[in-house]
């Protein structure tokens, strides 16, 4: 008997096409492969770009910055949603295949074994008619003595026509014996290979049977994370859509906050140049004060430093490169005055090279900030500040080497998280770290 096979159509599955214009230009995301390995680097693919997205943010209303990162993080949720519907329903066209397949195989195999049930039962209906053939012969030759003497066909007859027809009528009764036994060892053999195919085919019938619940029971599966993948996907779509709309709202909620937002139209950072101007003048008459020893048999030497030996303040992925760049909500132009490494709060934060603390200061936009100089380089007073610090190491006047901690990781200021921002300035003007780190 056919195995009943369960098909059910997945009109859930019908998926419109869906045009997604994303509100934000986020970056694609790498569709998902089905596996635990890959589904965790999905997550920290979108948690790292989410950290990028969070570290732009810099001077946004806390309120404004948390509706765009949840609306950032769903735009980058639905193209792996997307590839996850399309994979689950790969899986459910492949299952049904299976099912399909393996039903008309279990259905090809259950004709087989009723042509071969009736072969098997014909030929034990024609063996069991030669046996009795075979029987009546040797039953009848047994009641009349056994088969005649052949010496017996030429003697006692009277005419030797007789013997003649009597010794072929011996060679006809023992030819037919012979076919008979022939045909019989024939049917024999015939009916026990259909019994072997038979035997054969019903093993197999039966694996078959195995199979097909076995398809039948991914089909069901495949059906309902299909169905899953497309709850999924409909969910995302519905919040983007909220969290689009309540983005607008909070814009034009927050849009007076823009005017912190302007555009600088230069790199010089006048609070760094006037410790800049100041630290040259130091630096210049320690210098001054080191020539007039040295021309009077006294030792000194020059304040100036190194470009050998600058460090990385941090262990971290450098984020956020030097330069400008255009808000990712109000599409205002924005320098980008150094650089950002993204690490836990806390971390410690180590001088870029060797030099002095200059100030300690704070204000809405760095929050804690500590200022090193480094010297004069090039003819240049080199500087660099690190920004948004939980906590300082070192007092103002300090000495450090490359390395030394001046402070510790936050999220002060103007921050949406966790980072360091490190800048580097030559007489007051941000430069790009990466010249120097």
């Amino acid at each position: 008997m056919l195995l009943r096979r369960l098909h059910r159509p997945l009109s859930l599955l019908a998926v419109g096409a869906l045009l997604v214009v994303p509100a934000l230009g986020l970056p694609g995301s790498a569709w998902a492969a089905p596996t635990k390995e890959d589904k965790i680097a999905e997550r920290e693919s979108v948690d790292q770009q989410l950290e990028d997205l969070r570290l732009e943010l810099e001077g946004v209303n806390d309120d404004l910055a948390s509706t765009y990162l949840a609306l950032a993080e769903t735009e980058l949720q639905i193209p792996i949603a997307q590839q996850d519907l399309e994979d689950a329903q790969a899986e459910l066209a492949a299952a049904q295949e299976d099912d399909r397949v393996t039903g008309e195989r279990l259905a090809a195999a259950e004709e087989a074994e009723a042509e071969l049930s009736g072969e098997v039962e014909d030929g034990q209906v024609e063996v069991d008619r030669s046996d009795e053939e075979l029987s009546q012969i040797a039953l009848e030759a047994y009641k009349g003595g056994g088969l005649p003497n052949p010496s017996t066909i030429y003697f006692g007859g009277e005419e030797p026509q007789d013997a003649v027809d009597r010794s072929m009528n011996y060679r006809l009764t023992l030819a037919s014996q012979g076919t008979r036994l022939d045909d019989l060892r024939s049917d024999q053999a015939v009916t026990e290979n259909s019994a072997d195919r038979l035997e054969a085919v019903r093993e197999e019938i039966a694996d078959l049977k195995i199979e097909a619940e076995a398809a039948v029971a991914r089909t069901e599966a495949a059906e309902q994370a299909a169905a899953d993948a497309k709850a999924d996907l409909d969910a995302l779509y519905a919040t983007q859509i909220t969290q689009r709309d309540d983005l607008e709202t909070k814009k034009a909620q927050y849009e007076g906050d823009v005017s912190t937002l302007e555009t600088r139209s230069s790199t010089l950072d006048s609070e760094i140049e006037e410790l800049a101007r100041q630290e040259r003048e130091r630096a210049e008459r320690e210098a001054a004060a080191a020539k007039k020893s040295s021309s009077s048999g006294g030792g000194g030497g020059s304040s100036s430093s190194s470009s050998s030996g600058w460090v990385r303040p941090v262990d971290a992925r450098l984020n956020s490169n030097f330069g400008w760049r255009v808000h990712p909500i109000y599409g205002t132009r924005k320098l980008h005055a150094g650089v950002d490494f993204p690490v836990a709060c806390g971390v410690p934060v180590g001088a870029a090279h060797s030099g002095r603390v200059i100030a300690r200061t704070y204000n809405s936009g760095a929050g804690n900030k500590i200022i090193l100089s480094h010297g004069i380089q090039n003819g240049k007073l080199i500087t660099t500040s690190y920004h948004h610090l939980q906590g300082f190491a070192l007092p103002v006047g300090a000495e450090v080497s490359a390395g030394d901690t001046v402070g510790y990781v936050g999220t002060t200021g103007s921050s949406t998280g966790c980072h360091l921002h490190f800048e580097v300035h030559e007489d007051g003007n941000a430069v790009n770290p990466t010249k120097y780190i």
